[in-house]
């Protein structure tokens, strides 16, 4: 089989097994990373040494993170045990990259106001839909109308990372907003169902019930300008064509990162930084009471285990009652001008 029609059945394989957009993109992009690196290498050499000396060049030569290493590793392996259905022998003799221990990038809560003031419409919005809520950026973008129940207060997030499915609180200041969003987007969608536009839904949900692609439950939050047409420049799934689905991340992304610009923020922040903030500002709000607020917090989030939503108590405000030496250095030396007066 050749590289190309492997790269293809994997990216089918992936689909199949309901993986992201995003997963797909990147797994894919390893592996014809991995199939150029082989081909340069010697014909004899066995898998095993291929994958070793590629995990290898990717510490050592290009100096990439212990994560994005660990992504190449996890592709190659799925490659191997989920497409071509080839058992690999010990690969763990490659070097590795160094893990760093990195916290968090966080918000203050001045920063976050300030930045929701730069940001206008449907950009204030997905601000406050990420920082009220903690949802991630592909969260935000796949909300569907029916995921909004104003009356109980709550937002309904389906197959979220890792397919797992949560409901976290709507924020009071969403509400209004947001149901003004609604009311202008019922137009949008009567449009798309007097053409015969239909939405994507999940899975084989649109041959089983085929009115489900044109009902207003089912239509997106924030969907895109327009149903996909064909191109010649991107892989597309031909079931996409002609269907509308929801904005692109990248609009948001840019949107966001204008306004941190303008509000004058010079850290490395994007749309996740507001779901660190509100898992940090969320924790400070929670007092003595951090520890015991984590298992409500790893709900909210959608964390597998309490582990991952722990690193947010290294961002919390750190309170002491023992004053810095540096505050306290001016008063000690007062103190001994007026002894040795």
């Amino acid at each position: 089989m050749k590289a190309g029609e492997i790269i293809e059945k994997m990216r089918n394989t992936m689909r199949m097994q309901r993986k992201s957009g995003k997963s797909v993109k990147a797994y894919v992009g390893w592996i014809k990373k991995f199939f150029a690196f082989v081909a340069a290498r010697p014909a004899g050499e066995s898998w095993e040494d291929k994958v070793i000396a590629f995990l290898t060049k990717l510490a050592v030569k290009d100096h990439v993170s212990a994560s994005t290493q660990k992504q190449a590793l996890c592709s190659i392996i799925y490659l191997f045990k989920r497409v071509v259905k080839k058992e690999l022998g010990d690969i763990s003799s490659f070097v590795r990259s160094s893990l760093p221990s990195r916290i968090p990038v966080v918000f203050s809560r001045q920063e976050v106001r300030a930045i929701l003031d730069q940001l206008k419409g449907l950009g204030e919005l997905w601000g406050m839909l990420m920082y009220g809520c903690g949802m991630r950026l592909g969260e935000v973008c796949a909300l569907r109308v029916k995921d909004l129940d104003f009356d109980r207060r709550q937002i309904t997030i389906w197959d979220g990372k890792g397919m797992k499915s949560r409901i976290v609180p709507m924020p009071e200041d969403v509400v209004i907003p947001m149901q003004k969003h609604i009311r202008n987007l019922r137009a949008v969608w009567e449009r798309y169902a007097r053409q015969g536009i239909p939405v994507s839904v999940p899975d084989s949900l649109g041959r089983k019930y085929p009115k489900i692609p044109f009902e207003w439950g089912w239509f997106w939050v924030f969907p895109a300008s327009g149903p996909v047409v064909k191109s010649d420049k991107h892989w597309q799934d031909p079931a996409w064509i002609g269907k509308l689905w929801h904005i692109h991340d990248s609009a948001i992304q840019k949107q966001i990162g204008r306004a941190i610009h303008a509000a004058g923020i010079l850290k490395k922040a994007g749309c996740h930084t507001f779901r660190h903030s509100f898992a940090t500002h969320w924790l400070e709000s929670a007092g003595s009471a951090q520890e015991v607020a984590i298992i409500r917090l790893q709900r909210l989030l959608g964390h597998s285990t309490p582990k991952t939503t722990m690193i947010y108590l290294h961002c919390i405000k750190a309170q002491s009652d023992v004053p810095s030496p540096l505050d306290t250095l001016k008063e000690e030396v007062k103190e001994e001008f007026r002894r040795a007066a």
